[in-house]
């Protein structure tokens, strides 16, 4: 038999055994997707992967290569998406891998204090993703724009300047809306985050290009049973935004990636 390595997707809290149910298929390649049970009610979930796809070799080459990467990053993705519903769910990394189930186990009670922090912050909690963008519906057209270039061009030096003065007019404009759109973006960063049990803002991201228009881009948890109120508060705040010109963008519920450092 050809040697094999136990894959772990992620760490589930239950007090029965978690059921695969629904779960056709895991990693490419794997086989034999099953819980184990590593101690405290908590189970991972694994599945055997042969070391020659697997291994430091082939896994160093096939990071070299998305057409690889992609299937299994969403495989990944979908058998950790399947127990969302569990009491606790902690996702692990893409390619998290070890030599044995033995080795799994022995991991995760030797860094059982961690984890049970973890697991106490994100238990019975989903993470939620909102997008802000200003699209500035109330801008000129560029059929327009490019009506009033040929119009200036064909009308002589003196409304060659009006053009290029109403062009300044313009671009100030536009900037005094996308600053009061950051504004408004800021205040509902804040007011979404008190209905959040915490929350991450990542502001590398919407600073990413000179004159972005990406306003937020944030991480909430937010309590599983408080979901429905989360959302009508972002549907509240979505009106006034759209009306100011700014695009919203509320993904989820998802595993809580981004609470679990």
């Amino acid at each position: 038999m050809s040697a094999t390595l136990s894959y772990v997707f992620c760490l589930v809290r239950s007090t029965r055994r978690p059921s695969l149910r629904g779960i056709a298929d895991g990693m490419p390649g794997g086989h034999d997707l099953r819980p184990i049970e590593v101690g405290d009610d908590l189970w991972a979930i694994v599945q055997r992967v042969p070391d020659s796809q697997y291994g430091e070799p082939a896994l160093a080459r096939g990071l070299q290569n998305l057409d690889w990467v992609g299937p299994r990053a969403i495989a990944h993705e979908h058998v950790i998406e399947s127990f969302l519903t569990s009491p606790a769910l902690l996702p692990m990394q893409l390619f998290t891998l070890f030599t044995s189930d033995a080795r799994v186990v022995e991991h995760v009670r030797s860094d059982r204090a961690r984890i049970a922090r973890i697991l106490k912050r994100i238990e019975k909690k989903v993470e939620w993703g909102l997008r802000l963008t200003y699209a500035d519906p109330k801008g000129p057209s560029r059929t327009a724009q490019k009506s009033k270039t040929r119009s200036a061009d064909l009308s002589g030096p003196r409304a060659g300047a009006k053009y290029l003065a109403r062009r300044r007019d313009i671009l100030d404009v536009n900037r005094t809306r996308l600053a009061e759109a950051r504004k408004r973006a800021d205040r509902v960063y804040k007011a979404v985050s008190r209905q959040a049990a915490a929350s991450r803002r990542r502001t590398s991201l919407e600073r990413a290009a000179p004159g972005s228009r990406l306003l937020l881009d944030a991480a909430f948890l937010v309590s599983a049973a408080r979901s429905g109120t989360f959302k009508s508060a972002i549907r509240q705040h979505a009106r006034d935004l759209r009306a100011a010109g700014v695009q919203v963008s509320l993904t989820g519920p998802w595993p809580a990636y981004n609470f679990i450092q």
